[in-house]
């Protein structure tokens, strides 16, 4: 019930044109820790779901133990963890199916990267585990391609984008310093995955492969696609990132990925590292790094085109490393252009754009009724919908995937003259115009 209510309320703050940047983030990692709230324990988690404990597990916790339903937890201990001495142990969520298909979905749930935004509680900090929604739903083989994959759902309770590896200057309130180990937490479930490989409960090469994840999870697919592929073998492969692009305020990417430990990985190539510890990386250059490096594999990005919760992240941020925290939807909707205009440079991009404010499709049952006027548009003869799309991915040799777009066709190298830009009629078609760059455009896989 609780559940049911956060998400009116989020879903509230989205229609409102006015609302609180804080309280849209608050509201929306309220609505991932759903009736669980923010106090949690591993007994209740585990009165509610299978668990093994990779420690204490005489298999290492091998999948061939697990059941089909419900899922299992697996606590893999070592150097992972949540961010705080209070969470929960970090633990990733594995619902079996075939060996030769598997799915790394990425959990979203805000961020935390200053002292301010943690006592905020603009993260999650235990870990939550995700209902049977979206591309999650096993009961529905016949509109959900995913329905018989293996899932490994690296779930989200460190508040650094799955990225950190960092001890903060400030505690929690037991006093014990805030620690965020994003990357220790990715690099536990992977190899688990690459275990299971060796023991024979998966296939040594995948048919299928797809990194996903949402808001945060979104940029924590992307950045970790490239490392995920190349520790599996496989014949097809997508990453589907769902509901960040990456719309930053100016000069804040490279300081917020170092001051994550972010340049502390190792699956930065040379170039990269150096950037990243100038202070100077972003998630653009990251991404068209891989891009290039991966042009057999379709990068098909789910985004709205004013998201609600990716504005409010933008001024928040902005707010506390002292930019302009106002950033205008339509201006929103500009740089979200130019950002995939940069990308659509590569064969591989393709996009999936949606009318309206809506914050993650691929993880909620709105996944079934989304098309490209909105997150409730329902079936409609003729229009491809968002599961439709993302059911696509991978692609066999020869197949295609097409960018999906709805609005009047706008070539955005062209300025737009002041008086036409304060028109009304303008201003709507503002937010939901086609950037003839981006579109039309098809992917045909090699």
């Amino acid at each position: 019930m609780k559940a049911a209510v956060l998400t009116l309320m989020l879903v509230g703050l989205v229609m409102s044109q006015n609302a609180d940047p804080e309280k849209v983030l608050q509201s929306f990692v309220a609505s991932v820790e759903g009736d669980m709230g923010s106090e949690l324990s591993v007994e209740t988690l585990c009165n509610s779901h299978g668990c093994c404990n990779m420690t204490t597990s005489t298999s290492n916790c091998s999948l061939a133990e697990f059941p089909q339903e419900p899922s299992t937890l697996v606590f893999p201990g070592g150097n992972t963890r949540c961010i705080f001495s209070t969470s929960t142990p970090y633990a990733f969520q594995v619902w079996p199916g075939a060996s030769d298909k598997i799915l790394f979905y990425f959990q979203g749930g805000g961020a935390c990267w200053d002292k301010s935004s943690t006592v905020g509680h603009l993260c999650t900090t235990n870990v939550y585990p995700q209902g049977e929604l979206g591309v999650f739903d096993r009961s529905n083989p016949d509109v959900n391609k995913y329905a018989d994959y293996t899932i490994v759902h690296l779930m989200y309770c460190s508040g650094d984008m799955h990225i950190g590896n960092v001890v903060r200057p400030y505690d929690d309130r037991k006093g014990v310093p805030v620690t965020q180990r994003g990357q220790a937490n990715v690099q536990a479930t992977y190899q688990w995955v690459v275990d299971q490989q060796l023991q024979g409960n998966l296939a040594s090469t995948f048919a299928d492969v797809v990194v996903m994840g949402c808001s945060a999870g979104s940029i924590a697919a992307q950045v970790w696609s490239r490392e995920i592929l190349n520790a599996v073998s496989w014949t097809e492969a997508a990453v589907v990132p769902d509901s960040y692009i990456g719309v930053f305020p100016p000069n804040t990417q490279g300081p917020l990925i170092y001051d994550y430990g972010g340049c502390t990985t190792d699956i930065l190539p040379p170039e990269l590292q150096s950037q990243c510890l100038a202070q100077n990386l972003t998630l653009q250059t990251v991404m068209e790094y891989w891009m290039a490096e991966s042009p057999n594999v379709p990068f098909s990005y789910v985004q709205s085109k004013v998201d609600i919760v990716q504005i409010s992240f933008y001024s928040l941020l902005a707010t506390s490393t002292g930019h302009n925290p106002f950033i205008g939807r339509s201006e929103f909707y500009d740089r979200v252009n130019d950002i995939m205009e940069g990308y659509n440079v590569y064969p591989e991009f393709v996009t999936y754009l949606v009318d309206g404010p809506q914050h993650c499709f691929t993880n909620m049952n709105l996944y079934y009724d989304a098309g490209p006027t909105g997150p409730h548009e329902g079936e409609t003869s003729g229009t491809t919908m968002v599961h439709d799309w993302v059911n696509s991915v991978p692609l066999a040799s020869g197949d295609s995937i097409d960018t999906v777009c709805e609005g009047k066709p706008r070539d955005t190298t062209i300025a737009v003259p002041q008086n036409l830009a304060e028109n009304e009629m303008f201003r709507r078609v503002a937010l939901t115009y086609c950037s003839t760059e981006l579109y039309p455009k098809t992917y045909v896989e090699p």
